[in-house]
């Protein structure tokens, strides 16, 4: 690691001090990126339907979402173009910041129908590209400035922040599009990114250490050459499955049971509240022991969850509240449990180099990737085999996983 960290520090309480300050700006950093993908994944195509769009134009707005995969092009470009001035994380964090804010305020005054729509969905694509561009920054960030247990912290804020981010982004607009309109809504929004500018001015990133003689810019090739990284990439890829599958599965399910958009509506608000409450929490608590050991709980619990929802699909237990709200909760814990120690051990894995912003990037785009691809996946083969096969085998693909990352363990640099 080329760069100062927190651990570093001259005293005890210079360091601690120093640390609850940064896990401050990385938990509204990870919330404000969160933001985005709320707003295109759940409230502006609502907000747009309601504005007589075409269901062919709306279709077209979760592909904000792309730049989360596509970022690891430009990736080595923010770990290796900084200025002294602002340190080499936050010359990218507050101007990313500073146009998630203006394209929000901008979004305000735009009219979400006829002609301006375009400029409305432009300014989400420029949104989303400087939320996902800022990403990188932070999570290199965190990687070079904490150890040990301030890693499990900061991926708990940042799976518990991006969680928050997202349902204040999604739902909490919807919350507020009828109180305050379209322009007080989208104001509001663009608050949080530009307080949290006002916060990363206030903190002073530590300087960086004068690169040694044999450091290189960094590169993507150097991040597939380094090892370990095919073994974290196969884990990015699927460790974000067993949320993204089963929320988007049992959610069609209660859907074709007969539950109304306001019973699913709420179903899925649970889950990211406890998720948000009890997973990441007890997923950083888990992790500090012992990541991997952390994985391998959620895993089976996840796997739990799959059952418990097999057994609901079976008609062996009822769709009751009681049992869709356990079995919701089951997999919600278990996906915190997964993600915090998840991110991590891919975290850690970044901060072993010397472009830890890269590194963790092309990690986190396998994720993105990942999750896309199994969540159409379960869907599919539940349309095939039907709810009850689908979830009892997502139970059995979950059980192999965990006994992989036991495995996993022995072989990846980061154990």
């Amino acid at each position: 690691m080329t760069d100062m960290s927190l651990a570093a520090a001259s005293t005890p309480a210079t360091a601690a001090t120093g640390r609850a300050r940064l896990l401050i700006l990385l938990g509204v950093l990870y919330f404000t990126q969160g933001l985005p993908m709320g707003l295109s994944m759940e409230a502006l195509p609502v907000l747009m339907r309601q504005n007589g769009v075409p269901l062919e134009m709306i279709a077209l707005v979760p592909l904000a979402g792309l730049p989360w995969i596509l970022k690891l092009f430009w990736a080595p470009m923010v770990d290796n173009r900084w200025g002294p001035r602002l340190g080499r994380r936050r010359s990218w964090i507050i101007p990313m910041q500073a146009v998630l804010a203006l394209t929000l305020s901008v979004t305000a005054f735009l009219p979400l129908s006829g002609p301006n729509i375009w400029i409305a969905v432009l300014m989400l694509a420029v949104g989303a590209i400087a939320s996902a561009t800022q990403d990188t920054a932070t999570d290199g960030l965190a990687a070079e400035q904490l150890t040990g247990s301030g890693l499990a912290y900061a991926n708990a804020l940042q799976i518990g922040g991006m969680m928050a981010g997202f349902m204040v982004g999604g739902g909490g607009t919807l919350l507020m599009a009828d109180p305050l309109g379209q322009m007080g809504t989208f104001l509001v929004l663009a608050l949080f990114p530009a307080a949290t500018v006002l916060i990363a001015l206030a903190w002073r990133e530590p300087p960086r250490v004068k690169s040694a003689p044999g450091d290189t810019p960094a590169r993507l090739i150097s991040t597939f050459r380094r090892q370990g990284i095919w073994t974290l990439l196969i884990l990015a890829f699927i460790y974000g499955g067993a949320h993204a599958g089963g929320l988007s599965v049992s959610k069609i399910f209660l859907v074709d049971l007969g539950w109304s958009n306001s019973g699913t509506g709420t179903i899925s608000t649970i889950s990211g509240l406890v998720m948000l409450i009890l997973g990441c929490p007890l997923g950083s608590y888990l992790t500090i022991a012992s990541r991997w050991r952390a994985m391998s709980i959620g895993m089976l619990l996840a796997a739990t969850a799959f059952l418990f929802w097999g057994l609901i699909a079976g008609g062996m237990l009822a769709a009751s509240w009681v049992n869709v709200v356990l079995a919701i909760s089951l997999l919600s814990i278990a996906s915190g449990i997964i993600a915090v120690s998840a991110a991590t051990i891919l975290m850690a894995f970044g901060a072993g180099g010397n472009q830890a912003g890269t590194d963790i990037t092309v990690l986190q785009s396998a994720n993105v990737l990942g999750e896309m691809v199994i969540a159409g996946l379960v869907v599919w083969i539940a349309g095939q085999s039907g709810y009850a096969m689908t979830f009892g085998g997502a139970a059995a693909a979950l059980l192999i996983v965990a006994f992989g990352v036991s495995r996993m363990s022995r072989r990846a640099a980061t154990a």
